[in-house]
């Protein structure tokens, strides 16, 4: 058996078809291993208030959940009543939700032990669990609404974590195009901003990471009426002080490029292309006093 909450709600071998009956094994997975009240499955499938048979209707999609979570459809299944509610046991390794939750604190373990070999590759690991938003392709409730939010947010703390260990492993010109996008994605995110311009003034970028800072300014202005946070205003800095030294040294070189070549004196070393001629004068050909 196999359980998906990190994209489309899956269940394999055959996901139910029913977008309610979905919705039920979604707040049942979301809360696996304890008891759902029927109350709070009710909120979450009638969101305008529950109707007369809503109690007869959930004991309907509860069965046929139980059904198809039963192998071959004999024996005790892993969906139980316990009142005032359902209770869903999920086994090791069934839910793609705990097992991203397990790499994701391996990947914070080995980043706060400055293993970022291992981080990244934890991380890695744990990102590739998902297929798209949260929790897709059912109707949402409360309940569900809330799980999303959450779960949306764990991915892109696991995504900042990743490239923030591949940034102190050296990898900045191989994460500069996921940022790229990532920051037009999410165009409030600061870290992510910071990232970006991290890479880019590593690149030698510095006109493009102070791009970069501008988009995120106007974006923090425009949508929240805020101006950058501390470590975005640090990262300015740098970028700035970057900058300033590679527009010095670009000048520097141009002068040097652009300035005369001075005519040699003749009888030079330069003029003549190699070592001065021997002047002095042999014994034999010397006067006589």
């Amino acid at each position: 058996m196999r359980f998906r909450v990190l994209g489309p709600v899956c269940l394999e071998p055959r996901t139910p078809s029913a977008p309610k009956q979905r919705a039920v094994l979604a707040t049942l997975l979301v809360r696996a291993g304890a008891v759902v009240p029927a109350g709070a499955l009710f909120d979450e499938l009638w969101p305008d208030g529950p109707p007369r048979t809503a109690a007869t209707t959930l004991q309907v999609y509860v069965s046929h959940l139980r059904k198809a979570l039963t192998q071959g459809g004999h024996g005790r299944g892993p969906l139980e009543t316990r009142p005032p509610g359902y209770l869903l046991r999920v086994e090791p390794g069934e839910l793609d939700l705990r097992r991203f939750e397990e790499l994701l604190a391996h990947g914070r373990a080995a980043f706060r032990a400055c293993d970022f070999v291992a981080a990244s590759g934890e991380l890695t690991r744990a990102l590739a669990l998902w297929s798209g938003p949260a929790l897709s392709g059912v109707p949402q409730g409360e309940v569900l609404t809330a799980a999303a939010v959450r779960l949306d947010e764990l991915r892109l703390e696991a995504l900042e974590l990743r490239i923030e260990a591949d940034l102190r492993l050296g990898r900045h010109h191989e994460v500069t195009g996921e940022l790229m996008e990532l920051a037009r994605a999410h165009p409030l995110r600061e870290q992510l901003h910071c990232q970006l311009m991290e890479a880019l003034r590593r690149a030698g970028r510095t006109t493009d990471a102070l791009r970069a800072y501008s988009a995120v300014h106007r974006s923090l202005r425009d949508e929240l009426g805020v101006t950058p946070g501390p470590a975005l205003v640090r990262q300015h800095a740098r970028v700035l002080s970057a900058h300033a030294s590679e527009t010095v040294t670009a000048g520097a070189a141009a002068a040097v490029a652009a300035a005369p070549i001075g005519r040699p004196r003749a009888g030079s070393r330069r003029a003549s292309g190699g070592p001065l001629p021997d002047v002095r004068v042999s014994r034999a050909h010397r006067r006589s006093p």
